[in-house]
């Protein structure tokens, strides 16, 4: 009997184009669509090419850190890879904040920089940022998982695949390439274009491990899940629900995870940490608590009330994360699960789900206790809510605003004393999603983001609440949206100050108001966002912002709210104010 021949493996062809079409097949296949970014002459041959190539779309933002958080917002709502690109000298140095913030959040970016023509590296060029001088290399490699200048045109295919798959493997963040003018125009050999063929599937898991977390958890009386933006960074709410229900275990969430669980669920108890609830606070810390399960949540500062010693459950601490360096990096982890938190909290209920099946019922008596108070009760001031006073308080607008807000909505928080309010006193549920870059902590992030995840969730209303010093600091971008007809509300809460700052320089130090960061004039808000463009509304009242909200939402561009508040009214930063007096105690 002949022997069978078995077949040789054939290479890809491999066609000879330009480096740039080789550059954008490679996003294509990616699903990075859409660039953010501002043109410059060494970049020019990109910026060219994206705006003449259908497949893609070129938004020309305002300044480059708006590009990288526009970029950034994109990521986070699509939960793909997005583009952020700027030439070299200062339009690269621009982005760096907007990448810092996305790669302290794991939020996959590909950031691509401008640089002299290869031969005159060296020579003093025009915003030459090379090694000798400005390495603008180095100072992107802090702040990304991967920096590289491509060195030759036939290099720039193996480090776009290294950039992506680091990009896009285990937890994930922003990747930067420089790239000199020249060799975008130059040939290229390449024929490599699927992407599963150049970055592995990260999606695996111990799995002796979960099946011991799953028995720690089935034969738990007081389970407590402590969900961390890790859940949203690989879209595992909806598997939290199922399991929390399955268990069934009282779900607190970080502040930057606010809302993986709808908060008006009978399970949740709301935001644990940083401007987080009460309730949340006595059950996670309470000595009731026999496992403790944190799923993607990296237990820093904000999320643990400056690591709280008490955090430790009395049997079993469980601790999911895909990143194992911060595994057990701040508490002894008992059951320690390392990989993608949907595929691992799928495993735990396919296993939960066999269990039963064999007669092991859940130990759970969450059930049998007394009910989580219902959100308007777990709420600091909770009268406030309800306030029919004038100036309006910042926590009756809040409420009024969640009877309009659409159950679809993508709510995005920027820094300052408004998301203080926003995290205790805004319910978010149903399928809305929240969006606060507590991470790094920019201002800024959450004035431009918006404009990304619309562009990315074109279907779904975009909101964004922000403070008026966050619409001072990065308001220009409104225009972008404006000249694009991106369809953002902004929600301006106008206080006239740097409400933080001001309200927590009361609780530190001498306990001396700084008055320097109170506006010497007050701001027309509305005034100014009219002239860049938008619909403007403005909301003074109790009840008002009910009108308004659907009115904003009837405008088929960007519109924005300004909502003005009793700036009297310090936002719940107390244990943050304690922790930053810890930190400076001689």
């Amino acid at each position: 009997m002949a022997e069978s021949k078995k077949a040789t493996p054939q290479p890809a062809p491999v066609n000879t184009e330009r480096a740039i079409d080789v550059f954008l097949r490679y996003l294509e296949a990616e699903g990075a669509t859409v660039v953010f970014g501002i043109p410059g002459g060494l970049l020019h041959p990109l910026f060219e090419a994206v705006e003449t190539d259908p497949r893609f779309r070129l938004i020309v933002t305002k300044h480059e850190e708006g590009a990288a958080f526009m970029a950034d917002g994109y990521a986070r709502t699509s939960l793909r890879i997005a583009v952020c690109a700027g030439t070299a000298g200062p339009g690269a140095t621009n982005l760096l904040t907007g990448v810092s913030c996305a790669f302290a959040d794991g939020v996959p970016l590909l950031v691509v920089t401008g640089q002299a023509a290869s031969h005159a590296i060296g020579k003093g060029a025009a915003q030459e940022t090379g090694r000798e001088d400005m390495d603008i290399v180095a100072m992107f490699r802090p702040v990304t998982k991967y920096s590289a200048m491509v060195t030759s045109p036939r290099d720039l295919p193996g480090h776009l695949r290294r950039a992506l798959r680091s990009a896009l493997t285990g937890r994930p963040g922003p990747v930067h390439l420089n790239i000199p003018v020249d060799f975008w125009e130059k040939p290229v050999d390449e024929g490599w274009f699927n992407p599963s063929t150049y970055r592995p599937d990260s999606r695996g898991f111990d799995r002796n491990a979960v099946q011991k977390a799953t028995r720690a958890l089935l034969t738990a009386r007081h389970p407590v899940f402590l969900a961390g933006s890790g859940v949203s960074i690989a879209g595992a709410g909806s598997i939290l629900r199922t399991l929390a229900e399955l268990i069934p275990a009282r779900v607190a969430t970080t502040p930057r995870a606010k809302g993986v669980l709808p908060e008006n669920h009978p399970l949740s108890l709301g935001v644990f940490g940083f401007a987080g609830h009460q309730v949340a606070r006595e059950t996670v810390l309470g000595t009731g608590v026999d496992v403790l399960f944190t799923i993607g949540a990296s237990l820093n500062e904000t999320t643990t009330l400056n690591w709280h010693s008490d955090l430790r459950p009395t049997t079993c601490l469980i601790q999911l994360d895909i990143d194992p360096d911060r595994v057990g990096r701040n508490y002894p982890v008992d059951i320690p699960l390392v990989g993608d938190a949907q595929a691992i909290l799928t495993e735990i209920v396919y296993h939960a789900h066999r269990f039963i099946r064999a007669g092991d019922q859940p130990a759970s008596h969450w059930s049998a206790e007394l009910p989580v108070p219902p959100w308007s009760e777990r709420c600091l001031e909770s009268a406030l809510r309800v306030s029919d006073a004038v100036p309006l308080t910042p926590q009756r607008w809040r409420a009024d605003l969640e009877l309009a807000l659409p159950g679809d909505a993508i709510i995005f928080s920027d820094i300052g004393g408004h998301m203080l309010f926003n995290i205790h006193y805004l319910c978010i549920r149903d399928e809305q999603d929240f969006v606060l870059n507590l991470g790094f902590g920019s201002m800024g992030h959450g004035t431009a983001a918006p404009v990304g995840a619309a562009l990315a969730e074109p279907r779904r209303p975009v909101v964004s609440i922000i403070g008026d010093g966050c619409f001072t600091m990065n308001g220009m971008e409104l225009i972008t949206a404006a000249e694009y007809d991106v369809p953002v509300i902004w929600i301006v809460e106008h206080n006239n100050m740097h409400g933080i700052t001001w309200h927590g320089s009361r609780m530190v130090g001498k306990k001396r108001p700084m008055e320097a960061v109170r506006y010497k004039k007050k701001l027309d808000i509305a005034g100014i966002a009219k002239a860049m463009g938008l619909s403007t509304f403005i909301v003074e009242k109790p009840g008002e912002m009910t009108e308004v909200l659907p009115k904003a939402l009837a405008v088929p561009g960007p519109s924005l709210i300004e909502v003005r508040v009793d700036g009297s009214i310090p936002p719940p930063l107390g244990d943050r104010a304690q922790t930053v007096a810890g930190f400076v105690r001689k």
